[in-house]
Protein backbone atom coordinates (compact mmCIF):
# COMPACT_ATOMS: atom_id res chain seq x y z
CA UNK A 1 0.00 0.00 0.00
CA UNK A 2 1.50 3.15 -1.30
CA UNK A 3 1.66 6.02 1.53
CA UNK A 4 -0.88 8.51 0.11
CA UNK A 5 -3.19 5.41 -0.08
CA UNK A 6 -2.65 4.79 3.63
CA UNK A 7 -3.25 8.57 4.70
CA UNK A 8 -5.94 8.47 2.91
CA UNK A 9 -7.73 5.32 4.05
CA UNK A 10 -6.86 6.89 7.68
CA UNK A 11 -9.06 9.91 6.85
CA UNK A 12 -11.83 7.49 5.09
CA UNK A 13 -11.26 5.40 8.57
CA UNK A 14 -11.83 8.79 10.91
CA UNK A 15 -15.09 9.37 8.64
CA UNK A 16 -17.05 6.28 9.22
CA UNK A 17 -16.12 6.53 12.88
CA UNK A 18 -18.07 9.87 13.11
CA UNK A 19 -21.45 8.48 13.42
CA UNK A 20 -20.50 5.70 15.41
CA UNK A 21 -18.66 7.87 18.49
CA UNK A 22 -19.89 10.12 20.97
CA UNK A 23 -18.34 13.47 22.59
CA UNK A 24 -16.70 12.95 25.92
CA UNK A 25 -19.02 13.35 28.39
CA UNK A 26 -19.48 12.99 32.54
CA UNK A 27 -20.59 9.47 32.48
CA UNK A 28 -17.00 9.01 31.76
CA UNK A 29 -14.88 9.25 35.14
CA UNK A 30 -11.55 11.35 33.13
CA UNK A 31 -14.64 13.64 32.45
CA UNK A 32 -16.81 13.59 35.19
CA UNK A 33 -16.00 17.55 36.05
CA UNK A 34 -16.42 18.78 32.98
CA UNK A 35 -19.24 19.27 30.39
CA UNK A 36 -19.00 19.38 26.74
CA UNK A 37 -22.90 19.60 26.59
CA UNK A 38 -24.22 22.12 24.03
CA UNK A 39 -21.12 21.58 22.28
CA UNK A 40 -22.30 20.50 18.15
CA UNK A 41 -19.06 19.85 16.14
CA UNK A 42 -21.22 19.89 12.77
CA UNK A 43 -22.29 23.53 13.14
CA UNK A 44 -18.46 24.47 12.52
CA UNK A 45 -16.87 24.85 9.07
CA UNK A 46 -13.91 22.46 9.19
CA UNK A 47 -13.84 22.72 4.85
CA UNK A 48 -11.49 25.54 5.49
CA UNK A 49 -7.80 25.72 6.20
CA UNK A 50 -7.43 26.73 10.14
CA UNK A 51 -5.10 30.53 10.22
CA UNK A 52 -1.59 29.03 10.72
CA UNK A 53 1.79 31.29 10.55
CA UNK A 54 4.97 29.30 10.89
CA UNK A 55 8.42 31.35 11.85
CA UNK A 56 12.12 30.60 12.42
CA UNK A 57 15.18 30.31 10.72
CA UNK A 58 15.93 26.67 10.20
CA UNK A 59 19.32 24.53 9.96
CA UNK A 60 19.53 22.52 7.17
CA UNK A 61 17.95 19.14 7.26
CA UNK A 62 14.93 20.46 9.19
CA UNK A 63 11.40 20.12 8.13
CA UNK A 64 9.23 22.94 9.87
CA UNK A 65 5.69 23.16 7.64
CA UNK A 66 2.20 22.60 7.63
CA UNK A 67 0.97 19.36 8.32
CA UNK A 68 -1.16 19.66 5.28
CA UNK A 69 2.13 20.23 3.14
CA UNK A 70 4.10 17.86 4.92
CA UNK A 71 1.64 15.12 4.32
CA UNK A 72 2.08 16.10 0.46
CA UNK A 73 5.95 16.40 0.52
CA UNK A 74 7.24 14.35 3.28
CA UNK A 75 4.39 11.14 3.35
CA UNK A 76 6.58 8.31 4.47
CA UNK A 77 7.93 10.37 7.50
CA UNK A 78 4.74 11.41 8.34
CA UNK A 79 2.87 7.82 7.86
CA UNK A 80 5.50 6.44 9.96
CA UNK A 81 4.57 9.01 13.20
CA UNK A 82 0.65 10.38 12.85
CA UNK A 83 -1.98 8.90 14.89
CA UNK A 84 0.15 5.90 16.58
CA UNK A 85 0.08 7.72 20.10
CA UNK A 86 -3.75 8.93 20.26
CA UNK A 87 -5.66 6.36 17.88
CA UNK A 88 -8.77 8.39 16.37
CA UNK A 89 -11.54 6.01 17.43
CA UNK A 90 -10.86 7.21 20.97
CA UNK A 91 -13.69 9.24 20.84
CA UNK A 92 -16.07 11.55 18.31
CA UNK A 93 -13.81 14.85 18.71
CA UNK A 94 -10.97 12.75 17.88
CA UNK A 95 -11.99 10.76 15.29
CA UNK A 96 -13.62 14.80 13.83
CA UNK A 97 -9.88 15.99 14.25
CA UNK A 98 -8.62 12.97 12.38
CA UNK A 99 -11.03 13.04 9.66
CA UNK A 100 -11.35 17.03 9.23
CA UNK A 101 -7.51 17.40 9.83
CA UNK A 102 -6.99 21.40 8.23
CA UNK A 103 -4.33 22.07 10.08
CA UNK A 104 -1.00 22.59 11.87
CA UNK A 105 2.39 21.69 11.52
CA UNK A 106 5.30 18.70 10.83
CA UNK A 107 8.89 19.47 12.63
CA UNK A 108 11.41 17.16 11.97
CA UNK A 109 15.01 17.36 13.38
CA UNK A 110 17.97 15.47 12.13
CA UNK A 111 20.67 13.67 13.81
CA UNK A 112 23.33 16.05 15.64
CA UNK A 113 21.15 19.22 14.77
CA UNK A 114 20.33 21.80 17.39
CA UNK A 115 18.05 24.36 16.43
CA UNK A 116 19.03 27.81 18.18
CA UNK A 117 16.24 29.70 17.95
CA UNK A 118 12.75 29.08 19.04
CA UNK A 119 10.11 28.10 16.58
CA UNK A 120 6.77 29.52 16.33
CA UNK A 121 3.25 28.69 15.81
CA UNK A 122 0.14 31.49 16.02
CA UNK A 123 -3.32 30.04 15.64
CA UNK A 124 -6.26 32.32 15.02
CA UNK A 125 -9.79 31.16 15.47
CA UNK A 126 -12.38 32.84 13.76
CA UNK A 127 -16.19 32.56 14.46
CA UNK A 128 -18.01 29.89 13.20
CA UNK A 129 -15.02 27.61 11.98
CA UNK A 130 -12.97 24.51 13.47
CA UNK A 131 -9.70 24.30 13.66
CA UNK A 132 -8.59 20.85 13.76
CA UNK A 133 -5.24 20.97 14.03
CA UNK A 134 -2.10 18.45 14.26
CA UNK A 135 1.24 18.99 15.83
CA UNK A 136 3.87 16.19 14.84
CA UNK A 137 7.19 16.74 16.26
CA UNK A 138 9.84 14.15 15.15
CA UNK A 139 13.77 14.37 16.69
CA UNK A 140 16.54 12.09 16.04
CA UNK A 141 19.19 11.34 18.12
CA UNK A 142 20.93 14.21 19.87
CA UNK A 143 18.79 16.56 18.53
CA UNK A 144 17.74 19.82 20.15
CA UNK A 145 14.83 22.41 19.51
CA UNK A 146 12.75 24.40 21.11
CA UNK A 147 9.03 25.05 19.85
CA UNK A 148 6.11 27.15 20.72
CA UNK A 149 2.50 27.69 20.14
CA UNK A 150 0.24 30.24 20.39
CA UNK A 151 -3.80 30.29 20.07
CA UNK A 152 -5.46 33.55 19.75
CA UNK A 153 -8.73 34.12 18.02
CA UNK A 154 -12.88 36.29 18.42
CA UNK A 155 -16.46 34.76 18.19
CA UNK A 156 -17.29 31.40 19.26
CA UNK A 157 -15.32 28.47 17.39
CA UNK A 158 -14.15 24.78 17.68
CA UNK A 159 -10.44 24.06 18.12
CA UNK A 160 -9.69 20.21 18.44
CA UNK A 161 -5.68 19.55 18.57
CA UNK A 162 -3.19 16.67 18.43
CA UNK A 163 0.26 16.74 19.39
CA UNK A 164 2.36 14.02 19.17
CA UNK A 165 5.89 14.13 19.89
CA UNK A 166 8.77 11.93 19.46
CA UNK A 167 12.16 12.24 21.36
CA UNK A 168 15.26 10.35 19.70
CA UNK A 169 17.82 8.94 21.72
CA UNK A 170 19.89 11.81 23.67
CA UNK A 171 17.60 14.44 22.40
CA UNK A 172 15.98 17.54 23.84
CA UNK A 173 12.72 18.99 22.91
CA UNK A 174 11.30 21.69 25.05
CA UNK A 175 7.47 22.11 23.77
CA UNK A 176 6.07 25.78 24.96
CA UNK A 177 2.21 26.71 24.56
CA UNK A 178 0.13 29.87 25.06
CA UNK A 179 -3.33 29.68 24.91
CA UNK A 180 -5.46 32.66 24.80
CA UNK A 181 -8.42 31.39 23.21
CA UNK A 182 -11.54 33.32 22.50
CA UNK A 183 -13.75 33.75 25.72
CA UNK A 184 -16.70 31.97 23.29
CA UNK A 185 -14.15 29.02 21.96
CA UNK A 186 -14.71 25.63 22.44
CA UNK A 187 -10.79 23.99 23.03
CA UNK A 188 -10.27 20.19 23.68
CA UNK A 189 -6.26 19.46 23.06
CA UNK A 190 -4.90 15.71 22.96
CA UNK A 191 -1.01 16.15 23.36
CA UNK A 192 0.89 12.73 23.87
CA UNK A 193 4.53 11.96 23.81
CA UNK A 194 6.90 9.05 23.89
CA UNK A 195 10.61 9.50 24.81
CA UNK A 196 13.80 8.02 24.16
CA UNK A 197 16.59 6.81 25.11
CA UNK A 198 18.80 9.16 27.48
CA UNK A 199 16.16 12.03 25.76
CA UNK A 200 14.38 14.74 27.63
CA UNK A 201 11.05 16.56 26.79
CA UNK A 202 10.10 19.68 28.99
CA UNK A 203 6.44 20.80 28.21
CA UNK A 204 5.44 24.30 29.09
CA UNK A 205 2.52 26.24 29.08
CA UNK A 206 -0.32 28.73 29.74
CA UNK A 207 -3.73 28.32 30.00
CA UNK A 208 -5.83 31.58 29.99
CA UNK A 209 -8.41 31.78 27.24
CA UNK A 210 -11.53 29.80 26.32
CA UNK A 211 -15.07 29.25 27.52
CA UNK A 212 -14.66 25.65 27.78
CA UNK A 213 -11.04 23.96 27.57
CA UNK A 214 -10.18 20.39 28.04
CA UNK A 215 -6.28 20.34 27.94
CA UNK A 216 -4.64 16.73 28.04
CA UNK A 217 -0.33 16.43 28.44
CA UNK A 218 -0.23 12.88 28.65
CA UNK A 219 3.62 11.15 27.79
CA UNK A 220 5.40 7.99 27.88
CA UNK A 221 8.19 7.97 29.73
CA UNK A 222 9.39 4.91 27.31
CA UNK A 223 13.10 5.63 26.93
CA UNK A 224 15.88 4.15 29.71
CA UNK A 225 17.12 6.89 30.93
CA UNK A 226 14.54 9.26 29.76
CA UNK A 227 13.15 12.69 31.17
CA UNK A 228 10.10 14.51 30.94
CA UNK A 229 8.63 17.83 33.33
CA UNK A 230 5.48 19.71 33.12
CA UNK A 231 4.91 22.79 33.69
CA UNK A 232 1.80 24.60 33.34
CA UNK A 233 0.50 28.08 34.53
CA UNK A 234 -3.50 28.66 34.38
CA UNK A 235 -5.47 32.01 34.77
CA UNK A 236 -9.52 31.79 34.94
CA UNK A 237 -12.12 34.15 35.10
CA UNK A 238 -16.00 34.89 34.61
CA UNK A 239 -17.34 31.90 33.76
CA UNK A 240 -14.41 29.91 32.12
CA UNK A 241 -14.12 26.44 33.01
CA UNK A 242 -10.78 25.07 32.24
CA UNK A 243 -9.36 21.12 32.68
CA UNK A 244 -6.17 20.42 32.85
CA UNK A 245 -5.01 16.74 32.66
CA UNK A 246 -1.00 16.32 33.16
CA UNK A 247 -0.10 12.16 33.22
CA UNK A 248 3.22 11.03 33.14
CA UNK A 249 3.36 7.18 32.59
CA UNK A 250 6.81 5.69 33.23
CA UNK A 251 7.36 2.30 30.90
CA UNK A 252 11.44 2.88 30.85
CA UNK A 253 14.10 2.43 33.56
CA UNK A 254 15.93 4.94 35.39
CA UNK A 255 13.15 7.44 34.31
CA UNK A 256 11.97 10.07 36.02
CA UNK A 257 9.43 12.61 35.46
CA UNK A 258 7.61 15.83 37.34
CA UNK A 259 4.49 17.85 36.75
CA UNK A 260 4.25 21.53 38.42
CA UNK A 261 0.50 23.20 38.17
CA UNK A 262 0.03 26.45 39.87
CA UNK A 263 -3.07 28.60 38.62
CA UNK A 264 -5.48 31.44 39.53
CA UNK A 265 -9.20 31.84 39.40
CA UNK A 266 -11.56 34.74 40.00
CA UNK A 267 -15.21 35.36 39.41
CA UNK A 268 -17.32 31.99 39.04
CA UNK A 269 -14.32 29.93 37.16
CA UNK A 270 -13.90 26.45 37.83
CA UNK A 271 -10.49 24.87 37.14
CA UNK A 272 -9.53 21.01 37.42
CA UNK A 273 -6.25 19.88 37.47
CA UNK A 274 -5.76 16.06 37.45
CA UNK A 275 -1.94 15.12 37.82
CA UNK A 276 -0.89 11.11 37.36
CA UNK A 277 2.85 9.62 38.30
CA UNK A 278 2.43 6.20 37.08
CA UNK A 279 5.32 3.71 37.30
CA UNK A 280 4.62 0.36 35.57
CA UNK A 281 5.88 -2.86 36.77
CA UNK A 282 9.23 -3.89 35.17
CA UNK A 283 10.18 -0.04 35.50
CA UNK A 284 12.97 0.59 37.43
CA UNK A 285 14.55 3.11 39.32
CA UNK A 286 12.46 5.64 38.48
CA UNK A 287 11.28 8.91 39.92
CA UNK A 288 8.02 10.76 39.29
CA UNK A 289 6.85 13.87 41.88
CA UNK A 290 3.96 16.36 41.33
CA UNK A 291 2.81 19.58 43.08
CA UNK A 292 -0.48 20.91 42.26
CA UNK A 293 -1.24 24.50 43.90
CA UNK A 294 -4.21 27.09 43.01
CA UNK A 295 -4.88 30.38 44.42
CA UNK A 296 -9.19 30.91 44.61
CA UNK A 297 -9.50 34.69 44.83
CA UNK A 298 -13.36 34.95 44.53
CA UNK A 299 -15.93 33.50 47.10
CA UNK A 300 -17.81 31.92 43.79
CA UNK A 301 -14.75 30.55 41.98
CA UNK A 302 -13.61 27.12 42.28
CA UNK A 303 -10.10 24.76 41.79
CA UNK A 304 -10.42 21.34 42.04
CA UNK A 305 -7.03 19.72 42.57
CA UNK A 306 -6.91 16.11 42.20
CA UNK A 307 -3.31 14.22 42.44
CA UNK A 308 -2.52 10.52 41.55
CA UNK A 309 0.02 8.06 42.00
CA UNK A 310 0.02 4.55 40.63
CA UNK A 311 3.42 3.01 41.40
CA UNK A 312 3.47 -0.71 40.41
CA UNK A 313 7.21 -1.49 40.73
CA UNK A 314 9.01 -2.28 44.25
CA UNK A 315 12.34 -0.93 42.91
CA UNK A 316 11.47 3.22 42.91
CA UNK A 317 13.62 6.17 43.15
CA UNK A 318 11.37 8.28 44.64
CA UNK A 319 7.94 9.59 44.21
CA UNK A 320 5.59 12.37 45.43
CA UNK A 321 2.90 14.37 44.89
CA UNK A 322 1.32 17.71 46.93
CA UNK A 323 -1.67 19.71 46.24
CA UNK A 324 -3.36 22.71 47.93
CA UNK A 325 -5.99 25.38 47.41
CA UNK A 326 -5.78 28.29 49.34
CA UNK A 327 -6.43 32.24 49.33
CA UNK A 328 -3.88 35.48 49.55
CA UNK A 329 -2.50 36.01 53.00
CA UNK A 330 -4.33 38.75 54.52
CA UNK A 331 -1.33 39.52 56.70
CA UNK A 332 0.98 39.65 53.47
CA UNK A 333 -1.34 41.75 51.45
CA UNK A 334 -1.46 44.38 54.87
CA UNK A 335 2.39 44.26 54.49
CA UNK A 336 2.91 45.40 51.48
CA UNK A 337 -0.33 48.36 51.17
CA UNK A 338 1.43 49.55 54.25
CA UNK A 339 4.30 50.65 52.35
CA UNK A 340 2.45 52.18 49.46
CA UNK A 341 0.65 49.66 47.38
CA UNK A 342 -3.34 50.03 46.34
CA UNK A 343 -4.85 46.46 47.68
CA UNK A 344 -4.79 45.73 43.38
CA UNK A 345 -1.17 46.05 43.08
CA UNK A 346 -0.13 44.50 46.12
CA UNK A 347 -2.95 41.25 44.82
CA UNK A 348 -1.14 41.36 41.55
CA UNK A 349 2.40 41.42 43.54
CA UNK A 350 1.76 37.93 45.39
CA UNK A 351 0.14 36.55 42.30
CA UNK A 352 2.64 36.65 40.10
CA UNK A 353 5.34 35.48 42.91
CA UNK A 354 3.27 32.76 43.67
CA UNK A 355 3.51 31.57 39.71
CA UNK A 356 7.22 32.41 39.24
CA UNK A 357 8.38 28.97 39.34
CA UNK A 358 6.33 28.18 36.36
CA UNK A 359 6.90 31.40 34.84
CA UNK A 360 10.21 31.73 35.28
CA UNK A 361 10.78 28.25 32.88
CA UNK A 362 9.27 29.52 29.70
CA UNK A 363 12.12 29.58 27.35
CA UNK A 364 11.41 33.00 25.34
CA UNK A 365 10.93 36.09 27.10
CA UNK A 366 8.11 37.69 24.87
CA UNK A 367 5.94 34.83 25.92
CA UNK A 368 7.02 35.13 29.28
CA UNK A 369 5.63 38.62 29.76
CA UNK A 370 2.90 38.16 27.19
CA UNK A 371 1.93 35.53 30.20
CA UNK A 372 2.49 37.57 32.71
CA UNK A 373 0.41 40.37 31.11
CA UNK A 374 -2.06 37.98 30.97
CA UNK A 375 -2.76 36.88 34.48
CA UNK A 376 -2.37 40.44 35.55
CA UNK A 377 -5.81 41.28 33.15
CA UNK A 378 -7.42 38.47 34.96
CA UNK A 379 -6.17 39.19 38.83
CA UNK A 380 -7.43 42.72 37.82
CA UNK A 381 -10.59 42.43 35.86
Amino acid sequence: MSTVTGLQQRKAEALSLLSTLAIPSKRHEAWRRTSLEGLEPEQYKHDVPASVELKGNLPAGVIFTNILTAIEQHGDLVAKFIGTLLPHGQDKLAAAQSAHLNGGFFLYVPKNVTVEEPLQVVYNGKAGEALYLHALVVTEANASVTVLEQFEGEGEYLHVGVAEVFTGEGSRVRFGYLQNHSEDAWSVYYRRAKTGRDSSLDWVGGEFGGGVVRSELIGDINGVGSNSTIKVVFGASGNQHIDIVASQVHTGNNSGSDILGRGVLTGKAHSVFRGNGQINKGALNCSTYQRQQALVLSDKARADEIPALIINEHEVEGAGHAATVGKLDEEQLFYLMARGLSRKEATTMLVLAFLSPVLDQIPVEALRDEMTKLMAEKVNG
